[in-house]
């Protein structure tokens, strides 16, 4: 994280799970707890973040906000992104900090919109591994974005896992369908290989830790090998051995071509839900994973 983004006052609207994420990877990076302000309605919640971070300053009102912020992070639920926009216009009406959307399958027209002309926007889709530092956050810049702000945005999603920019803000439904609701594959499949090493004899646990060191293990592989999976696979694969009887299994059932429709089923619901935004907000999840 530069220097630079390490200086800025930035304002969390929004204290659950991602807002906390968000918060707990700015400190690990080294960023000033004193230039971290969360807004949460909930009293509640704000007495949760208050424990938890007890350097940082925690207000349940809008207009608490420091009028010195330079960043806004909008990690609320669709249903109050509108109201918490003009607030924030309300907030800020002379000067505009740059605003970073994690809500989900709420457009940049329509946060514009709500906030009014001149603020700089980047909308973000994070997936559920932000929660402990390993997530994958896909982002687009809006008009009027600066190479600064850019490298801002980025350095607070890079505190909680990879960043991948995106050329079109269309691209976003591509990312919730691949890595925001990707981990639920994984977690499907895994869930799987559990059931079917016990029916095996394996007990729970015995299962489990073979299923997840196995999954681990071959993530690490591809990653820190920069190998092609195919390839990877190939070489486990012998000729008339175990792996090639399963694969066999795998193919005849089409599985890559259920996995490709699934895919293709989610980037379809992710589009309905973010241009359903354009005339209603509130018809999508708040949480990273759909």
């Amino acid at each position: 994280m530069s220097r630079l983004s390490e200086k800025q006052e930035i304002v969390i609207f929004g204290g659950g799970n991602m807002g906390q994420a968000l918060i707990g990877g700015l400190l690990d990076c080294g960023w000033p707890p004193e230039n971290i302000t969360v807004i949460d309605p909930d009293r509640s919640t704000c007495s949760v973040l208050g424990k938890r971070f007890p350097q940082c300053s925690v207000y349940s009102q809008a207009d608490s906000a420091p009028l010195s912020a330079q960043v806004v992070v909008l990690a609320v639920k669709p249903q109050v992104i509108q109201l918490v926009c003009e607030q924030i216009s309300a907030r800020y009406p002379s000067q505009r900090p740059l605003v970073i959307s994690i809500a989900a399958g709420t457009m940049i027209q329509d946060i514009d919109v709500w906030l009014g002309d001149k603020f700089s926007i980047v909308r973000c889709m994070p997936n559920l591994p932000v929660l402990i530092r390993s997530g994958s956050t896909g982002l687009f810049a809006g008009p009027g974005v600066s190479e600064v702000q850019r490298n801002c945005a980025e350095g607070i999603l890079a505190s909680v896992g990879s960043t991948l920019w995106l050329n079109e803000e269309a691209l976003l439904d591509a990312v919730t369908a691949v890595s925001g609701s990707g981990p639920a594959y994984f977690f499907y499949l895994i869930e799987a290989i559990l059931e079917a090493g016990q029916l095996l004899g394996l007990t729970a646990d015995q299962a489990r830790q073979l299923t997840v060191d196995t999954a681990l293990g071959a993530a690490k592989l591809i990653e820190q090998g920069n190998q092609d999976p195919h390839a990877l696979r190939q070489s486990v694969t012998s000729k008339g051995g175990t792996t090639e009887a399963a694969i066999e299994v795998l193919e005849q059932a089409g599985v890559k071509e259920i996995f490709a429709a699934a895919i293709n089923r989610a980037a379809q619901k992710a589009q309905q839900l973010s241009r359903s935004d354009t005339t209603s907000a509130g018809t999508t999840p708040s949480s990273p994973d759909k």
